[in-house]
């Protein structure tokens, strides 16, 4: 299956609630590959390599939150092939 790689940008109550953790756990669950980091705006950006299927649930449980996280804006922008070999939280 075809990898393919976008990066979304989240806004709304992303961080000092785990989210980072959450989203680390439920692509590595799945088998996303990529990362997820804190942005100084507030904001959180997610790197993510998958088939459709894989991003599509990984989407999903994103916009459904950690019972602590809401997402109030989200941007997705396609990226070109990336390198990362599992998905972990960047600083």
């Amino acid at each position: 299956m075809e990898t393919i790689w976008k990066r979304w940008n989240v806004r709304g109550i992303v961080q000092g609630v785990g989210f980072r953790h959450f989203v680390k756990n439920v692509a590595r669950a799945i088998g996303v590959k990529g990362y997820v980091k804190n942005e100084d705006d507030g904001s959180v950006t997610i790197v993510a390599g998958g088939n459709a299927e894989q991003l599509n649930e990984l989407y999903r449980r994103i916009m459904e939150g950690n019972g602590w996280s809401y997402i109030s804006d989200f941007d997705e922008k396609e990226l070109p092939e990336q390198d990362y070999k599992d998905f972990h939280v960047e600083f």
